[in-house]
């Protein structure tokens, strides 16, 4: 009875899966003998889903009528889509964006701003060019839009973003592609919590501009983690002098930054010299958005630009992030630390949410059963353990880096 582009269609994300059997372990042998690395929820040291004071209280005066109602249109409130423009390019954005046009789509989370970007930008049979270490759920929508997918290698052997790989990667689906769409997730990639430097920044887009001279570019930067950066954003280098066929989508979510992950709250942002191609972006996204889900919560956007847009709201919010910035690095410098001493590898960690570790011994079935015998759940991905060191309060991260040690060797 299917259609026939929805026959087989299975979801092999065991990470909720996961999640339940930590909590059933707990429930069998007690909440603190059992290390719960799975889902990216930020705990904190109380085992807590952690919030944000200024967000519940601010959340809770929001009038019924605004919660419970439509927004006013498609594409977002009109102070919720100017509170993403300052959230992500300061109050001066259109200083900052001088030569560039920018538009703002309100989407369901991040997962909804990728979504209607690949549904509107790649043609039947095109493939999408993923990260090699990446969150699954990139190429569950690349078949869903018709589309296939190829990787770049994130890494080379020093531990750097690899340049070359990711221009012969880029190159050779430029030359066979109408458009080509590249997923790049930073800062604080997951599942590596990489973040490049400047200057890797900056040859990435070189080699984008380079590869305007064969097919459409769009560049989707997905900046979910940001506000975990250790280092200042900086997304300059993201727009600055990009040709007229290359557009830039940087997807935008509130679930991390603001503890708000059922909420759904997010939104496109797109970025290009070209008026035209700012335009057709508008009306194909707002087509998507109402063919697929209308509209999204008002009281998600009310809630975020009441905070942005003032000032006072504002600086708190920012302080209570830097205590969730601290945290997390408190347990990462333990784990880090523990790690060389144990001399367990991991892949480049600068931060965020998760820490990756390789392992070459064992299948990923053996590796997450011998995992969960000592109690410790985690994300398996092919080859790697993805510990989702947010959810794990301080006191348990000691030792574990011997634990996974052990259980990897």
């Amino acid at each position: 009875m299917l259609a026939e582009h929805s026959i087989n269609k299975k979801v092999f994300d065991n990470g909720f899966q996961i999640a339940k059997n930590a909590k059933l372990a707990s429930d069998k042998y007690g909440q603190e003998k059992v290390i719960n690395g799975t889902l990216g929820i930020f705990y904190n040291d109380n085992e807590e889903m952690h919030t944000l004071n200024i967000v519940d209280s601010e959340y809770r005066n929001i009038s019924d009528k605004d919660i419970f109602n439509y927004a006013s249109n498609i594409g977002g409130e009109d102070l919720f889509v100017q509170a993403v423009k300052e959230y992500l390019f300061g109050k001066n954005y259109k200083q900052n964006l001088e030569n560039n046009f920018l538009e703002v789509i309100a989407t369901p989370g991040g997962s909804g701003a990728l979504f209607n970007t690949f549904k509107n930008y790649v043609n039947p049979g095109e493939s999408i060019l993923l990260p090699n270490y990446m969150w699954s759920s990139y190429k569950i929508m690349s078949k869903e839009v018709g589309g296939e997918y190829e990787t770049y290698s994130l890494f080379n052997e020093k531990g750097e973003f690899d340049l070359i790989n990711f221009k012969k990667s880029v190159i050779k689906l430029a030359k066979i592609q109408r458009n080509l769409i590249i997923v790049l997730n930073n800062p604080c990639h997951n599942p590596t919590g990489y973040t490049l430097t400047l200057s890797e920044l900056k040859e990435v887009m070189n080699i984008l501009k380079e590869a305007c001279s064969l097919c459409n570019i769009i560049l989707i930067n997905d900046i979910a983690y940001m506000d975990f950066n250790n280092e200042k954003n900086n997304f300059t280098q993201l727009y600055n002098d990009i040709p007229n066929n290359l557009l830039v989508v940087i997807t935008f979510s509130m679930s991390k930054s603001l503890c708000s992950y059922g909420l759904r709250v997010g939104a496109q942002v797109a970025i290009s010299p070209s008026k035209e191609t700012i335009e057709n972006f508008s009306d194909a996204s707002l087509h998507t958005c109402r063919s697929i889900w209308s509209n999204i919560p008002k009281g998600g956007m009310i809630l975020f630009s009441n905070i942005i847009l003032n000032q006072k709201k504002y600086s708190q919010l920012l302080v209570e992030q830097n205590n969730m910035k601290d945290m997390l690095k408190n347990r990462t410098d333990i784990f880090l630390r523990e790690s060389i001493d144990v001399n367990l590898e991991i892949l480049p960690y600068k931060s965020g949410f998760f820490i990756t570790i390789p392992f070459h011994k064992y299948s990923n079935k053996e590796i997450e059963e011998r995992l969960n015998f000592e109690n410790i759940f985690a994300i398996i991905l092919p080859g790697a353990i993805r510990l989702a060191i947010c959810s794990i309060p301080k006191y348990k991260i000691y030792g574990l880096a011997q634990k996974i040690k052990n259980v990897i060797s």
